[in-house]
């Protein structure tokens, strides 16, 4: 749903300056963005003013309770019903008029439906070249059962040119291991990592892949689609295992790209169950 025309003006608050927020939809975490692209999306629909947001410090509340963003949360409010409204009548108009036709006996009706092509979420960072994120990182507690047909690749050895790997005795068990389960044998009754540092690391760090996709799509001219991938982090804040779950990219360079790129990211070291992380990356327009 595009924001209206005074939403565009909205927009040009100085308050919504800089600023980086979290925020929760569907029981997931996603950002960070920054303040300007937290207000659109109010004005677009996609979220509202119950939408629990976080500036990063672990306390989150609704976005209407935000100061910078309370008035821009009641605007939004009002101009999505006021959207909706005017949709609604112009398919009751479009119905009526289809009705007339039928009932006068036309032979034949062409409908000619003008539509805004889709626009680009601030969550889906366009790279460049043809290259962009096809989903948004999704952090998770899933884990790949042993035996599954896709990609397993554990980053026990350090890519050239990667910091050195933690000591086999700090890694968490490989996919397949039961759920709480760490090296040592000790149980943790549940998982105590903080997804939305997780979710803050990637969103930092994953235009580092980009650049693996580019040189994948000058090997590969022939191939536009998505690639997913997930991987694990480690007890100790590392990489562990990745997935990857397009067939063609199961071994070559750009799996070797992405496991020297994912190599490099830290995050903070916890206890317990490892969580997951699952995005997209698109190849071609």
């Amino acid at each position: 749903m595009a924001p209206g025309p005074a939403a565009h003006h909205d927009l040009d608050d100085p308050r919504l300056e800089g600023g980086e927020w979290l925020f929760r939809r569907g029981g997931q975490v996603f950002g960070p963005i920054d303040s300007r692209s937290l207000a659109a999306m109010l004005y677009s629909g996609e979220l509202d003013g119950a939408t629990p947001v976080s500036a990063g410090d672990g306390a989150w509340r609704p976005v209407a309770e935000v100061p910078i963003f309370l008035l821009h949360a009641r605007k939004a409010r009002a101009a999505v019903r006021l959207i909706r409204e005017r949709r609604h009548r112009r398919r009751t108009a479009a119905l009526v008029a289809a009705a007339l036709l039928l009932v006068a006996g036309a032979a034949s009706v062409a409908f000619v439906v003008a539509s805004r092509g889709p626009g680009t979420s601030p969550l889906l960072e366009d790279f460049g070249a043809g290259i962009g994120l096809a989903s948004a990182a999704r952090v998770g507690q899933g884990r790949r059962a042993a035996g599954d047909d896709l990609v397993d690749v554990p980053l026990d050895e350090a890519p050239p040119g990667s910091p050195a790997r933690r000591p086999p005795a700090a890694r968490a068990r490989s996919a397949g291991a039961p759920a709480g389960e760490v090296e040592g044998g000790d149980l943790v009754a549940a998982p105590r990592y903080d997804a939305a540092r997780i979710q803050a690391v990637v969103a930092r760090e994953q235009r580092s892949l980009a650049a693996c996709f580019r040189d994948e799509a000058a090997r590969s001219p022939d191939f536009r689609g998505d690639v997913p991938l997930e991987f694990a982090v480690g007890n100790d804040g590392l990489v562990a295992t990745l997935w990857i779950d397009e067939p063609r990219f199961r071994q070559g360079p750009l799996r070797e790209c992405l496991l020297a790129a994912l190599g490099r990211w830290r995050f903070d070291p916890f206890p317990g169950e490892r969580p997951t992380v699952s995005l997209a990356f698109r190849i071609g327009r």
